[in-house]
């Protein structure tokens, strides 16, 4: 039986620099590790330990995405409401009634910027002002992504009944993203408090 590594405590090696520069490239720690110069045999159990029993890998890391999303201006929060808009995407926001009762599309500036942000592709008549067909980005991979970041999937067969049924879990979810998706700079930190505790659940 092989023992546990202690954590390191002593400066990053150059391979582990390394490390931290090509997992940073896909997030996938085994590759990284192979791509870093580990062995492929063990790489997954040495990427493994790298992200959790090395401190100074973990908090080089911690810094160089904290770097990364002040450079891009892209971080957790923006993804969540992104993929919140497309989650939850109604396609009745996008049909009224024609002349004729016969349901057509709203024109592009009676659409929200959360409708907007949902499409896909538009295709549209003439002067490009009356559209014709619309198609939605996948709402099914959104709640999936969703649903995995707050870790309502992937549970084991032994974990403790949730309190909810599913119906409810799913509309618990739907609320308290569109909350946050639509939530002002200073009710941000309480709706995604509430998006944690779901994930909690």
């Amino acid at each position: 039986m092989t023992r546990p590594r202690r954590p390191q405590t002593r400066p990053l090696t150059p391979r582990q620099s390394l490390f931290v520069a090509e997992y940073l490239i896909d997030l996938n720690a085994k590759q990284a590790a192979i791509r870093a110069g580990y062995a492929k045999g063990s790489a997954a159990d040495r990427g493994w330990e790298l992200l959790h029993r090395c401190p100074p890998v973990m908090a080089r890391l911690k810094e160089a995405m904290a770097e990364r999303a002040q450079r891009t201006q892209i971080d957790a929060e923006r993804v969540l409401k992104e993929l919140a808009r497309l989650a939850f995407a109604d396609i009745r926001n996008y049909l009224t009634e024609g002349k004729d009762k016969t349901l057509v599309v709203r024109p592009l500036a009676q659409l929200s910027d959360d409708d907007v942000a949902a499409l896909a592709e538009i295709q549209a008549e003439g002067d490009a002002k009356t559209l014709r067909r619309i198609k939605l980005y996948d709402k099914r991979a959104a709640l999936e992504l969703l649903a995995r970041h707050l870790g309502l999937t992937g549970k084991r067969s032994d974990s403790p009944t949730p309190p909810h049924s599913s119906a409810d879990a799913r509309q618990i979810l739907r609320e308290r993203l569109m909350r946050y998706a639509t939530a002002t700079p200073e009710e941000q930190p309480a709706a995604l408090a509430a998006l944690k505790d779901t994930g909690a659940a």
